[in-house]
């Protein structure tokens, strides 16, 4: 009987093929992980541009009920607190504005865990220039900005410039896309001073009166989000 020639793998062949499946792993695993965070981050987009549109027409409506509002008066009234600066950033989670927001979004129940936007800032007088963009009415009810989150743990959608991005544009102040005074310096909307709208927050770390909008954290908490 002929004798079979057939060798099974030796013990160093074995650890060489496990080396090299490592290190496959090592590269790969990291693109794989990003992949499945980009996947699940596009699963909740529209309910990010369902509350984008929701503020957008609420801000519009706002803009036919306000009447010669005094420079540095906020367009949406009732804050539960607001930032200390000349931009009056508004904390304004659970007012009627922000509860109309998110029933017009429909988005689930105790949803989004973040959602903020930025508009034309109401401290500059119409007919302001900054940085070539002549500051108009509308700006103060245009929203030039958005931070969104579904959940805790999700990835965060940001709106600027027009588009929707997984790119903080204002990670660690890396990304310059606004300065410090919070105005927009590059793309189309270069020259809007931003003001923020706070509208729906369930981060328990920053909730109660100067846990938010004043809270220099909360800020550093959105500028160290990937």
């Amino acid at each position: 009987m002929k004798k079979s020639s057939d060798k099974g793998f030796t013990l160093v062949e074995l650890i060489v093929v496990l080396i090299i499946l490592a290190i496959l792993a090592a590269l790969i695993a990291p693109a794989l992980i990003g992949y499945i965070d980009e996947a699940r981050a596009k699963k909740y987009l529209p309910n990010a541009r369902s509350c984008l549109e929701a503020a957008q027409a609420m801000f519009s409506q706002q803009y036919g009920l306000n009447e010669n509002l005094p420079v540095g008066t906020p367009v949406v009234s009732g804050a539960m607190d607001e930032s200390n600066n000349a931009n009056k950033d508004q904390d304004i989670t659970n007012t009627q504005f922000a509860k109309d927001v998110l029933t017009l979004a429909g988005v689930p129940d105790g949803t989004p865990y973040l959602f903020m936007v930025g508009v034309g800032s109401c401290s500059d007088a119409v007919g302001t220039v900054r940085n070539g963009h002549t500051v108009t009415e509308q700006d103060k009810y245009t929203v030039y900005y958005a931070v969104y989150m579904e959940t805790a743990s999700s990835k965060a959608w940001y709106y600027y410039n027009g588009e929707w991005t997984t790119t903080n544009p204002r990670y660690n102040n890396t990304n310059f896309a606004f300065n410090a005074s919070n105005e927009i310096i590059t793309g189309r909307y270069k020259g809007v001073k931003i003001q923020y709208y706070l509208i729906s927050n369930h981060n328990p770390a920053y909730q109660g009166v100067g846990k938010t909008i004043r809270d220099t954290g909360f800020w550093n908490w959105l500028k160290a989000m990937k």
